[in-house]
């Protein structure tokens, strides 16, 4: 089975493109935001209801350019892992058409610039805030502490209360750890893929149940109503009969037949 983005799921690659993922017996689809550069500003929608938006500049590197990273590790060169979206002040995630309710969003990070070997490269260091729904969820992150080395891979798990159909995972560099080493340009908060997903497991992949739920409801409170009208006419035209002669009179069981008949035909 195939899952891609519906109403209660989110999954992303950053910085990457479109990349096939098997998750619990799953084939899940991550989409990839490869396609958006941009400079000290940029705000991107996707087709499937979700977006990023990306503020800062890295003043130290002559680029004027901000763009994503892509790693050339072999050995994650199949996974979310190989590529990761850098920011060089705010990195925001954001999905404006999911189910409310509670979720878990699962963040995957992997050091792609630093080392943790014997080299200069190993001396640097990448922390940053992350906020989820507002709200300051981990404070100081470093990816490599959390890891234990520069391309281990790392999904920190957080709870997230959707009620307005919004959810927003902000990433910000607050001024902390390395800038200029071992390069220019690197400090900023850096994330591989965000997959999100309902504790409740009534939403199927594309919303089908639960609309189908709704039809139900609909179909059935319509049916109600039928079954109610047809009793009232029944028993009026019960009584109307009575009044009739006796030979022209249509019998109880009739009437219950046309009164049967009348909802199924409706429902």
């Amino acid at each position: 089975m195939i899952r891609t983005a519906d109403g209660c799921s989110l999954h992303i690659n950053s910085g990457g493109d479109d990349v096939r993922v098997k998750e619990r017996n799953n084939d899940v689809v991550y989409e990839g935001d490869a396609n958006v550069d941009g400079g000290a500003s940029r705000l991107y929608i996707s087709d499937s209801n979700w977006g990023l938006s990306s503020t800062g500049d890295f003043m130290d590197d002559n680029i004027f350019q901000n763009t994503r990273y892509i790693s050339t590790s072999e050995n994650s060169s199949s996974s979310v892992y190989a590529t990761a979206r850098l920011s060089p002040l705010s990195l925001v995630y954001f999905s404006h058409c999911l189910e409310n309710g509670e979720y878990v969003v699962n963040l995957h990070f992997a050091e792609l610039q630093f080392t943790n070997d014997t080299t200069y490269r190993s001396l640097g260091r990448r922390i940053f805030d992350i906020y989820i729904q507002g709200q300051l969820v981990k404070k100081n992150f470093n990816i490599e502490d959390e890891s234990g080395g520069m391309g281990n891979p790392v999904v920190m798990p957080f709870n997230a209360s959707v009620t307005n159909n919004i959810l927003e995972i902000r990433f910000y560099w607050a001024g902390k750890g390395t800038t200029r080493f071992p390069r220019r340009g690197v400090y900023g908060p850096l994330i591989s893929a965000v997959s999100v997903e309902p504790y409740s497991k009534t939403c199927s992949a594309g919303g089908k149940k639960n609309k189908t739920a709704y039809v139900g409801i609909a179909v059935g409170a319509s049916c109600f109503v039928l079954l109610v009208l047809a009793v009232i006419w029944w028993k009026r035209s019960s009584k109307h009969n009575k009044r009739k002669d006796k030979g022209m009179q249509t019998p109880d069981s009739i009437n219950l037949y046309v009164v049967f008949f009348f909802i199924f035909t409706w429902s």
